[in-house]
């Protein structure tokens, strides 16, 4: 894996930012050091051993300590009142009609609801994905492929297009993760692909609260899919690798018996004589 080429890399403290990036604001601060110190560590085992893996280290944290928490890196705050706050999706599948939208979607554009600390605002997500598209270092072919695979989702359950797709965390995760350049798969016919997939999931496997902490959410899930999406791509890339290790040493043990051979009938030749 170090011998793979190195893509352009970014600091290992941006790990960590885009792990807080997406942990609540009404989470424990104990919770917020995990994802932050985790993500550095995954990056700095990524950067040293393993360059060739393709995976946002700070998602993947997040993911992880979510996980082991039961949910801890998800409690929000209502930025009104200052009082704890289910997320704006689980909200709508709470009380409100499949045809309807509890938020005022002007709220939801500029982030003034319930979400994570750095991800609410559909605004400045937006802003920061302009540019990014503009520096070449997002794929707009992922992005349309992730708003074509939500839409597929959004009119197969008769949802609200314009609530569901009117989500900062969502593009967050699907514009500055996913649709990361140095992060997609060479090939460019996988990359819309796996933004279909991503965004099919993303927005399909948003269910009403059943009881546990992760069937209670709504934003979340987009979280989780694309973490899944990468840790399967960096399973696929050690399963190459590992074959690929296999063969060269299955060649190299092939020529060293071949050579030992040789080399005895050498000595048998040269005994005769």
């Amino acid at each position: 894996m170090r011998g793979q080429s190195r893509h352009p890399g970014i600091s290992v403290l941006l790990a960590p930012l885009f792990g807080v990036s997406l942990v609540g604001t009404g989470a424990s601060f104990i919770v917020t050091i995990e994802v932050a110190v985790l993500a550095v560590v995954v990056d700095f085992l990524r950067a040293q051993y393993m360059p060739a893996l393709r995976a946002q280290a700070g998602l993947l944290a997040y993911a992880a300590i979510a996980l082991v928490t039961r949910g801890g890196p998800s409690a929000y705050v209502n930025p009104a009142s200052g009082g704890a706050f289910a997320d704006p999706i689980a909200i709508w599948y709470q009380f409100f009609t499949a045809g309807s939208a509890p938020y005022d979607p002007i709220k939801l554009y500029v982030g003034n609801v319930p979400g994570p600390v750095f991800a609410t605002s559909l605004l400045a997500v937006a802003v920061a994905a302009a540019w990014l598209a503009y520096a070449r270092r997002v794929s707009i072919v992922v992005l349309f492929g992730f708003l074509a695979g939500s839409l597929v989702a959004i009119y197969t359950f008769h949802w609200d297009p314009l609530f569901q797709l009117d989500s900062g965390p969502t593009w967050f995760v699907a514009a500055l993760i996913l649709a990361d350049r140095r992060l997609l798969p060479d090939s460019r016919a996988l990359r819309p692909t796996l933004g279909f997939a991503a965004g099919l999931f993303a927005v399909g496997l948003r269910r009403p609260p059943q009881g546990t902490w992760f069937g209670s959410h709504g934003l979340e899930v987009a979280f989780f899919t694309v973490a899944t999406i990468q840790a399967v791509m960096a399973i696929v890339v050690i399963l190459y690798w590992s074959a690929s290790v296999a063969r060269e040493r299955g060649k190299r043990t092939r020529r060293l018996r071949q050579r030992e051979a040789n080399l005895r009938v050498v000595k048998s030749i040269s005994r005769v004589s």
